[in-house]
């Protein structure tokens, strides 16, 4: 087998045949592939959509989960149960596009661990390319591509690379589980173990705005989860001070500014943000910031949230 797609769903009912088609068109001429699709406990009707429209195309295979673990779980439970050289992740409510079967050609050829390809990112003011101001001339390792590219956003989307099956195997590095905003500091911390990396010049991938996407559920939950993941970062730019300290530099300021952005934006409380004005002066933010980011504060909301 090539390649596996691997796409975690959740009441993707409305989305998840565009975004199979999107995968199926860029491999019209290379039957050698899987598109794993694994259900997060959907409350809709995606599973009778995806079991309907595999029994005409048996690249399509589908696995549900026993309970809703999330994202994270269903992306481990992809990589298990797939067969492909390399593999992909892609969320369900996103396409893959043209620059994809380069990106693959590439990956072939080279053997690389990771092949990373350009994104279209979809905003309210129009399409945006996520790209590199300057594509590497030659392989790097995954240190010193994320060295050298550390505030270019390489690490912040999981669908921007394909993975080679047996590198993912041998660096053995599971997606948090039960947690929303699991992917960046993953992404980082599987990069940074890659002998090499390839780039594809061409634009790979399409990132949609679904309102309705988990990640932008405004549930109180994802407070938590938003803290958590700022934790991880800065504990990972630690870890890395010393081999990627541009890296680590940008990964401590991202987890410090995603934990300010979920105290300012979001809030700590169930209650509505108009009656918690007083919070959003920074007299009040900054110790509140500085306890959460000291070691003993942030061991203990390690322990509560589970987030190592």
């Amino acid at each position: 087998m090539t390649i596996s797609f691997i796409i975690p769903v959740y009441n993707g009912q409305d989305t998840i045949i565009p975004c199979i088609e999107s995968i199926r068109a860029q491999m019209k001429d290379n039957s050698d592939y899987e598109i794993i699709i694994v259900d997060d406990c959907s409350k809709d009707d995606t599973r009778e959509v995806i079991t309907s429209y595999a029994k005409s195309y048996p690249q399509v295979k589908l696995f549900c989960q026993p309970l809703n673990r999330r994202q994270g779980a269903a992306r481990n439970r992809g990589l298990k149960e797939s067969t492909g050289e390399y593999i992909t992740y892609i969320d369900a409510d996103d396409l893959v596009l043209d620059g994809f079967s380069e990106a693959l050609q590439i990956a072939l050829k080279t053997k690389a661990d990771m092949v990373y390809g350009y994104m279209e990112i979809e905003k309210a003011e129009g399409m945006d390319i996520h790209q590199l101001s300057q594509t590497p001339k030659s392989i790097m390792s995954g240190k010193e591509f994320a060295e050298q590219y550390h505030a270019e956003g390489v690490f912040y989307y999981p669908p921007s690379y394909l993975y080679k099956r047996s590198f993912m195997e041998k660096i053995n590095i599971p997606f948090i589980e039960e947690r929303q905003h699991e992917d960046r500091d993953w992404l980082a911390s599987v990069l940074v173990q890659a002998e090499s990396v390839a780039v594809c010049p061409r634009v790979t991938y399409r990132y949609t705005m679904n309102p309705l996407s988990t990640c932008r559920a405004l549930r109180y939950s994802t407070v938590f989860d938003h803290v958590a993941s700022g934790i991880r970062h800065i504990d990972l730019g630690e870890k890395l001070k010393v081999d990627c300290p541009k890296l680590s530099a940008t990964l401590y300021a991202f987890g410090v500014d995603e934990i300010h952005y979920s105290i300012r934006l979001r809030n700590l409380t169930k209650f509505p943000w108009s009656e918690n004005k007083h919070l959003y002066d920074n007299q009040h933010l900054q110790p509140l910031l500085s306890c959460l980011i000291s070691n003993a504060c942030a061991a203990h909301i390690r322990c509560q949230l589970k987030c190592v």
